[in-house]
């Protein structure tokens, strides 16, 4: 089970993306959804830089709290969030931004893709 210290850690993760993006950073609360979401946003930065190819698939194809803290917490993400895209970055959030939002609020999307 994820801890509030673990969620906490996600979140800024998901935060720093936003700023580098220059949009205003994410504000919601972390749950399982909203690790799925960031993991798919994760997988989609990865085809559009080179910063995250060395991060695994997670099983079953989906990201939890414990798989994002586990290979990217600690930070190793802010470690590697340098070589991201601006445009990368951008691109993601402008993509599944929505979903990251609904994710918070415990909407779940019918057909959110297994981790590409």
């Amino acid at each position: 089970m994820a801890t509030d210290k673990d969620k906490a850690e996600v979140k800024a993760m998901i935060q720093s993306l936003y700023v580098l993006a220059n949009i205003p950073p994410w504000d919601g609360e972390v749950n399982e959804d909203v690790a799925r979401v960031f993991g798919i946003m994760l997988a989609e930065t990865q085809k559009c830089s080179s910063a995250f190819v060395w991060v695994p698939t997670p099983p079953g194809g989906r990201a939890s709290i414990i798989w994002l803290i586990s290979n990217l917490g600690k930070g190793v993400f802010h470690s590697h969030q340098r070589k991201l895209s601006f445009a990368c970055a951008r691109a993601v959030i402008y993509t599944w931004g929505s979903a990251l939002e609904m994710a918070t609020q415990g909407i779940g999307m019918s057909r959110i893709p297994q981790w590409a």
